[in-house]
């Protein structure tokens, strides 16, 4: 018969073990994988050194696609660039090597069968390395349509 101390105790080695299970399963997370098909799907992440522990970027793919949050890093594992894809448009914010904003705005990607084209399309904001907005430009299909300091440009 089980004492009320040893139940205790098994609850307590139980919990113990489940942090370290969950982060486990994380690290034994398959990567860079092909589906069927032969296209990217999942996670894949690439790194700046041949011990891996300097990543160059990480990306979701889903049918050979670039989808949800990607990043891209600097050389010394800080955070470059990062996409956010919604539908059809891409949130983009570029980082420099301290990781302040340097600027943000919009993209949209062109999918045709000889090539992918990225361009900037709607409102960019750029910063000073004291986080201050210096610029609003405004883009439309890659190019420049509106370039000031006004900050009332309609997202």
């Amino acid at each position: 018969m089980l004492t009320r101390n040893s139940i205790y105790i098994a609850i307590g080695i139980i919990l113990s073990l489940a942090p370290s299970f969950s982060y486990s399963q994380l690290f034994l997370r398959k990567v860079n994988r092909y589906d069927e098909n032969g296209k990217r799907t999942g996670l894949w992440v690439n790194y700046w050194d041949d011990e891996k522990k300097i990543p160059m970027s990480k990306n979701h793919f889903k049918n050979d696609r670039e989808t949800g949050v990607c990043k891209d890093y600097h050389n010394n594992g800080k955070l470059r660039l990062k996409f956010r894809y919604h539908k059809d448009r891409i949130r983009v914010k570029y980082y420099d090597e301290n990781r302040h904003l340097e600027q943000k705005g919009w993209a949209v990607m062109d999918f045709t069968e000889k090539e992918i084209h990225y361009f900037w399309h709607g409102q960019w904001k750029f910063f000073d390395t004291n986080r201050k907005l210096i610029r609003v430009a405004l883009y439309k299909n890659g190019n420049l349509i509106e370039d000031s300091l006004d900050t009332n440009i309609s997202e």
